[in-house]
């Protein structure tokens, strides 16, 4: 059984004749973003009902500066029905803005806006009335998903909830429109959410585009940055699927990704965000073998990456004359949500904790005898980071001077490979003095044991390092460090024979 912290990742693949990434310079951890309001600003938007904080995490919820939740706590249709989620199991530890989430309602902005209004204005008066027996309400949000040509009937319709309610209001729109699109939102929203970052199956499984600091300026309403970060895929040869088609969470792809039956390749789409890549079956593979099997064999992700959020908030930093409120950043829950970019990597970004994965590595002694030693090899990344998915290039090193590798495990590894001391070559057991232990991708929290690991030799010396690759950058590596084995014990030394007396 592994012993692993793992929950997937939907990230690149690196594959020889794939192509190659084109490199660009690792963003420093982002600040809040300049003109904004104060760090308590930011904010998280928790998309899974019922809405559910641990009651350990609230006070770090403050200590990190979140100043407010966006909790799913309806759905809105096409006839402007309101349906309430079922309530949170306690009340929320922070200010709440209580948030309807589209279930088709962008049809019904069509229609005369007063009329709309004031169904809607009905359905969520009387569930934010309820809400606040869970909850500080502080204002209301509708997760639509508004093309600019509804902004007219859109504005009508939120004047009206939001004299009716009594509270705040806000929306969602899409980065990529004109922001002078928005112009008649003016007077009628408090404040949007602009989504410049990830997908969501409301807002028709499009990756969001980048938003410009020319555009940032040209908001006719103040905004918050809204970024989402878990990922997902479709079954077939297709990122983007039919509206009612199966989404299969990037938690599932570290389990993909070793499945004998698969094989994975990476896209470059030099145009859209995210990364691309597919699974399909192997060749003469079993379906009986292949979990994807029930959904025609293959699926297909487009998925963001961390180092691109952080250069997004990097850029965000710099913005000037921008009515930025702050940033919202979406998850299904916390502190887990079953995707590989969640709460911990938010708490990195805000905290300013490093945004690239490294690992730390110990050595767990085992036996010893006359001439050779056994160990175990732990490595876990501590940080929030995942690195890339690639078969060749996430690694662990194991060194030995001054004697060889006898046997292997490869444990929670996906496989490993000898070399002599050029690890260009390949060797075997008895003439090998470098190990490398694989894995497809190191997920955040993820922990790996590989043993027993059996050397020989007089006196060995044992050295251990690391390789992550990371989507666009320079692989990270990690120093060569010396580990103490356990004594080697050599031969034993020949009985001294008793000299003959005379």
């Amino acid at each position: 059984m592994r012993r692993t912290l793992r929950t997937g990742l939907a990230l690149a693949v690196l594959l020889a004749g794939c192509g190659r990434r084109e490199k660009s310079q690792p963003a420093a951890s982002p600040a809040p973003a300049r003109g904004a309001a104060p760090a308590a600003a930011d904010a998280l938007f928790l998309a899974e009902a019922p809405v559910m904080v641990p009651e350990e995490l609230g006070p770090e919820l403050s200590a990190i500066k979140v100043g407010r939740i966006y909790a799913a706590a309806a759905s809105l249709d096409a006839s402007g029905k309101v349906t309430s989620f079922p309530p949170p199991p306690s009340r929320l530890p922070l200010p709440v803005v209580f948030t309807v989430m589209s279930s088709g309602a962008e049809s019904a902005l069509k229609g005369k806006a007063d009329a709309l209004g004031e169904t809607w204005a009905s359905g969520i008066a009387q569930a934010v009335s309820d809400a606040k027996r869970w909850a500080d309400v502080a204002g209301v949000h509708l997760h639509l998903w508004p093309t600019p040509e509804m902004a007219e009937t859109l504005a009508g319709a939120l004047s009206v909830v939001r004299k009716r309610v009594g509270l705040p209001i806000s929306v969602t729109v899409p980065a990529e429109a004109p922001p002078e699109a928005w112009k008649p939102l003016k007077g009628a929203a408090d404040e949007l959410l602009v989504l410049a970052f990830g997908r969501r199956p409301e807002t028709l499984d499009r990756m969001a585009r980048e938003l410009t600091e020319e555009q940032a300026r040209k908001f006719p309403v103040p905004f918050r940055l809204l970024l989402v970060l878990g990922g997902y895929g479709f079954p077939g040869d297709k990122p983007i699927g039919a509206p009612d088609a199966h989404r299969i969470p990037d938690a599932q792809v570290d389990k993909l990704s070793e499945n004998a039956a698969l094989d994975f390749e990476l896209h470059f789409l030099s145009t859209e965000p995210g990364d691309v890549f597919s699974f399909r079956p192997k060749l003469e593979s079993s379906p009986s073998k292949n979990p994807l099997a029930v959904l025609g064999g293959a699926a297909t992700f487009q998925v963001p990456t961390l180092p691109e959020l952080t250069q997004l908030l990097s850029a965000a930093e710099r913005w000037k004359q921008v009515p930025l409120l702050g940033r919202v950043f979406l998850l299904d829950g916390v502190p887990e949500d079953g995707h590989i970019l969640g709460y911990r990597a938010v708490k990195a970004i805000l905290t300013g904790e490093p945004t690239e994965p490294s690992l730390s590595i110990d050595v767990s002694p085992g036996g010893a005898g006359q001439g050779w030693a056994e160990f175990s090899l732990i490595a876990a990344n501590r940080s929030a980071a995942p690195s890339d998915l690639s078969r060749v290039n996430n690694w662990v090193q194991v060194r030995v001077e001054g004697g060889v590798i006898a046997a292997v495990r490869a444990g929670d590894f996906d496989r490993y490979t000898l070399h002599a001391a050029d690890p260009t070559s390949t060797r075997h057991y008895g003439d090998a003095g470098i190990c490398r232990l694989l894995e497809n991708l190191f997920v955040p929290g993820e922990v790996n044991v590989a043993g027993p690991i059996k050397v020989t030799g007089t006196n060995p010396r044992l050295f251990v390092s690391y390789q992550l690759s990371v989507p666009g950058h320079d692989a990270v590596k990690g120093a060569e460090v010396e580990k103490v084995l356990p004594t080697v014990r050599g031969r034993a030394p020949e009985p001294t024979k008793p000299s003959k007396r005379r």
